[in-house]
């Protein structure tokens, strides 16, 4: 019998878009699609191999997005994953990198570029999204500006698919990535096997900021969201020694998290559509 997965589409207006994305990020360990319609609306479409979350966003969404149009079914687990490799293209990120699934690499498409195998199954971080994408064209500027380098030390907060903690050890850093996840922790250590990377230059733990009080790193990077970045500023700026890069913030939140992190100064500004990445260095 073929395994299925459960699929819920969302159909969202206009203004309910960053709410709805904000949502996602929230109860969703896995990455999912979206889809511009000519309607002017946005389609959300989630796969997912646990009902109870399914259950858990379309009530979320029932309550808090009433206009939204939702719709839930079922699909083959192969079909998914046809789908996903249609859907899964190469992503060059900055000058450095270029985030490619396992049918894809070792082709040589990418001479110049540090090749992050992802395996597109369980964690968000595909490269895909704005804000993975903003965090890694920012680790690649500050690699190339000479700001990060061979030898240093780095925290990945909120690490998901260890999408940036590899391009990271990849370019000579050696670090921890955590997730509160258990599935993004399951996800992680299998791209990271896939990348060759060792676990010593790539540790991975569940849990959050907590995992390290009393330790500080030349980068903490954290992809996550922006009110729990702001909740954890002091503790995050305590691990801090030279480099911090904040993802996951919409742009119209990006003065909140600056203003949580005033002490270190006014961050450098990326900015991706609606998204944004702010570099202190």
């Amino acid at each position: 019998m073929s395994e299925e997965r459960v699929r819920l589409e969302i159909t969202a207006q206009d203004e309910d878009y960053e709410g709805i994305t904000g949502l996602l990020f929230l109860k969703l360990s896995s990455g999912w699609e979206e889809e511009s319609l000519a309607t002017g609306e946005t389609l959300f479409r989630v796969h997912c191999e646990n009902a109870a979350v399914v259950d858990d966003i379309e009530q979320s969404v029932r309550a808090l997005f009433p206009q939204a149009c939702l719709k839930r079914d079922k699909v083959v687990v192969e079909d998914w994953v046809t789908a996903w490799k249609d859907f899964f293209t190469p992503v060059p990120c900055g000058r450095r990198f270029v985030v490619l699934p396992p049918w894809l690499a070792g082709k040589g498409s990418y001479p110049e570029r540090t090749e992050i195998v992802i395996e597109p199954k369980s964690a968000f971080g595909t490269g895909h999204h704005a804000t993975t994408a903003l965090c890694l064209a920012a680790l690649s500027d500050l690699l190339d500006e000479g700001v990060l380098h061979e030898g240093q030390t780095f925290l990945d907060l909120g690490t998901g698919s260890g999408v940036l903690g590899m391009g990271l050890a990849k370019s000579g850093l050696v670090g921890v990535g955590y997730d509160i996840d258990p599935l993004a922790m399951d996800n992680a250590t299998e791209n990271r096997e896939l990348n060759g990377i060792d676990e010593k230059a790539f540790g991975l733990g569940l849990g959050s900021i907590e995992k390290v009080e009393g330790q500080t790193f030349d980068l903490v990077v954290a992809n996550i969201l922006a009110q729990p970045l702001i909740d954890m500023a002091r503790d995050i700026m305590a691990c801090k020694k030279n480099v911090l890069v904040l993802s996951g913030i919409l742009s119209v939140q990006a003065s909140r998290v600056a203003l949580a992190y005033g002490e270190l100064g006014k961050p450098q500004e990326f900015v991706q559509g609606e998204w944004s990445c702010l570099v202190w260095k």
